[in-house]
């Protein structure tokens, strides 16, 4: 067999194992997170519901306990109301408080009762949060909080 023939087998395979080569790599595919959003028109932003990571309190649930207990104004507490306050609230990427509203079931209170409005009154003063994550971004995040002010 004469060198050209030789080369003109080799060539292909070489190319072909190259090529096979360049395909194999250590990449693991990461499984693929469905952010669902909305579109709220009064703060005319895109809110997002279901997030990688939620929006917590600077330093955590520790930093948040000792956070409550330094605010939250037992006297303004009425004990014979229902106690188990739930909150929506939305953070915006940069972690501000957007809105913060009490629920009961699935609809925003109108008017709150004394209880709504001591933990609307301890939310907002918060003031920044750390902000839900999608795809490795801060985004806008809706998301609910129950709050008992009565066990304190």
């Amino acid at each position: 067999m004469n060198s050209i023939t030789y080369f003109a087998f080799l060539l292909p395979s070489f190319f072909l194992s190259w090529s096979n080569a360049s395909i194999k790599t250590n990449y693991t595919p990461q499984p693929a997170f469905g952010c669902t959003s909305y579109y709220d028109t009064t703060l005319k932003l895109t809110v997002y519901t279901g997030v990688e990571k939620e929006p917590e309190y600077p330093g955590g649930a520790a930093a948040w306990a000792r956070y409550i207990d330094r605010n939250l104004r037992t006297e303004n507490i009425d004990a014979s109301k229902y106690c188990n306050v739930r909150i929506k609230m939305i953070i915006d990427p940069t972690g501000e408080i957007r809105k913060v509203v009490p629920m009961r079931g699935d609809t925003e209170v109108k008017e709150p009762n004394a209880n709504e409005k001591e933990v609307l009154r301890v939310y907002l003063k918060s003031k920044f949060w750390a902000p839900g994550i999608c795809s490795g971004n801060n985004v806008t995040t809706e998301f609910f909080q129950s709050f008992n002010p009565c066990n304190r």
